[in-house]
């Protein structure tokens, strides 16, 4: 029998129904769901972990003896520690916890626990003793073991982890590794043809993450926690990730609270070509000095021109900007654009995860924004041509020769960029998927775009003396912008006009404004820190 070893259930299932020959069936083994099927003659049984199944935590107490310090841990074993001699050892003047006859106790929080707690060693033991209990069964009758974990850190640490699981009951059982970036069929039947070795090095990296959690977490919030029912400090949590976050934020507050707002004037108009009578004509500006530090001066403006109905103009430039298409998604930058649209992060990479799951996209936690060579651009294209809403566009990108996307500046081997793996449907997607699946799609088909075109003019205007000036800016070429609208803004479209050509003023008005602080980072913008 083969075993094959998921990250989640949900993988599991679409693992087993993608390699079975006919149909998977569900089973289960003591609590733990798999799927049972038949392939090349021989039994396979997909399991699904739920993600970590064993966790890391410090040894419940620490005891000195004859051979130096040694860990304790709940199942009774015990293994050599390395706290630095500086430290104290038995016999205590105190005994009152976490002082023990033999050594000191690590459970209470106490602050005289901590030093030896910064030192003390980490252990793992069955987080989900049911899903390990079943993984050892199956391990004891299977000829060989494929590890299924996502390919990422976290990913060959949970297959570490496994791998270690069955190597417990079956020293002796053959254990591979698929290394997939899409649930689909081409890319699982790949992934399954081309079996490779667990990164061991991939797996102590995202060890030694998990080690850097709980000790910072760990020491840090018991002593910041003991410190407020010191009677002290409002902070009872620390992390690897969280403490530097809110540094972040609280450093954005204080430039909030030290800024001085001040105050200035601005003379806003009206103007339209012509004689004005068609508001359609009509359209903005601004005086040519943007803001008055005095409000005499911006009242001046606004005697100068009382009475007024007309302007003259003094110049028309016209300028042409090339804004280039966008990079590959990593997930930053995912996180990013979704945010701009009305989904947190946390939201972005749950639904981002069951899209995964489903064959809709690839894997969503990547560094990576460069597309390898490897990546069958024109085989996607194909594939999104299926979506009607897209198969004009992609039928010009098809016809227009060779494709050539864009590259960001990370690259990494692991991954290639989050891109759409499947297509989609809007009537059988929840509107939440469909939303991110589009964006995904549609930023995949900008990065195989060309520029877009935007062309800017610049009207400057005399009325009475005063300068004033109006923009206005069109997309003249859409390039990349008419498949990817995001973040495009509405054109401004101003009338044709000329050098020396009268226009109609329609009367100006003096606004009075205060600079505003730093904005507050949305949750877009602080996961781009």
């Amino acid at each position: 029998m083969k075993l094959v070893v998921s990250e989640k259930n949900i993988a599991a299932k679409r693992i087993a129904e993608i390699l079975a020959v006919g149909k998977p069936k569900s089973d289960k083994v003591g609590a733990t769901a798999v799927y049972r099927f038949r392939r090349d003659g021989e039994d396979w049984v997909s399991i699904g972990l739920k993600g970590h199944i064993l966790g890391v935590d410090f040894p419940l107490k620490l005891a000195y003896g004859d051979r130096g310090w040694e860990s304790v841990w709940p199942d009774d074993r015990t293994a050599p520690a390395s706290i630095p001699e500086a430290l104290p050892v038995p016999p205590w003047e105190s005994r009152s916890k976490p002082f023990l006859a033999s050594g000191i106790d690590l459970k209470p929080w106490k602050v005289a626990s901590l030093p030896y707690l910064v030192w003390a060693p980490v252990g793992k033991s069955p987080a989900e003793v049911e899903i390990v209990r079943s993984l050892k069964k199956l391990a004891k009758e299977a000829d060989e073991v494929i590890i299924a974990t996502d390919f990422d850190r976290e990913g060959e640490l949970i297959g570490s982890d496994a791998k270690g699981l069955v190597r417990e009951v079956a020293k002796a059982v053959t254990v591979r590794r698929a290394r997939f970036s899409a649930i689909t069929k081409d890319e699982i039947e790949r992934a399954f043809s081309e079996l490779t070795e667990v990164d061991e090095d991939l797996a102590e990296a995202g060890g030694s993450r998990q080690d850097i959690d709980l000790v910072w977490g760990a020491v840090l919030t018991r002593f910041l926690t003991m410190a407020k029912y010191a009677g002290f400090g409002n902070v009872r949590s620390a992390g690897r990730v969280q403490t530097p976050t809110l540094a972040l934020v609280v450093e954005r507050e204080q430039e909030r609270d030290r800024f001085e707002p001040e105050t200035y004037w601005q003379v806003k108009a009206r103007f339209a070509a012509g004689d004005g009578a068609d508001e359609a004509d009509a359209f903005g500006g601004g005086h040519a000095t943007d803001r008055f530090k005095a409000e005499a001066d911006a009242e001046a403006v606004m005697a100068a021109v009382e009475g007024h109905d007309t302007g003259t103009v003094t110049s028309v430039d016209r300028t042409q900007r090339r804004v280039p298409p966008p990079t590959p998604f990593n997930t930053t930058a995912l996180q990013a654009a979704a945010a701009a649209e009305g989904m947190s992060p946390a939201r972005t990479m749950r639904v981002a995860e069951t899209l995964y799951m489903n064959g809709y996209i690839s894997y969503p936690r990547v560094d990576n924004t460069v597309y390898p060579p490897s990546l069958d651009l024109t085989g996607i294209l194909h594939t999104l041509a299926d979506v009607p809403v897209y198969a004009g566009y992609v039928r010009g990108l098809l016809h227009a020769g060779a494709l050539t996307p864009t590259r960001g500046k990370q690259e990494t081997t692991d991954h290639p960029p989050i891109h759409p793996t499947g297509a989609g449907d809007p009537d059988k997607l929840k509107p939440e998927e469909w939303k991110l699946y589009n964006l995904v799609a549609r930023r995949f088909m900008a990065t195989l775009s060309g520029a877009a075109t935007i062309e800017g003019t610049k009207v400057a205007i005399d009325v009475n003396g005063q300068p004033f000036v109006a923009r206005g800016d069109v997309l003249v070429e859409p390039g990349f912008r008419a498949i990817y609208p995001y973040g495009l803004k509405k054109d401004e479209t101003l009338p044709a006009l000329a050098e020396a050509d009268t226009v109609a003023f329609l009367g100006a008005e003096l606004l009075e404004k205060q600079t505003e602080p730093p904005k507050r980072y949305s949750q877009g913008a602080l996961i781009q820190e």
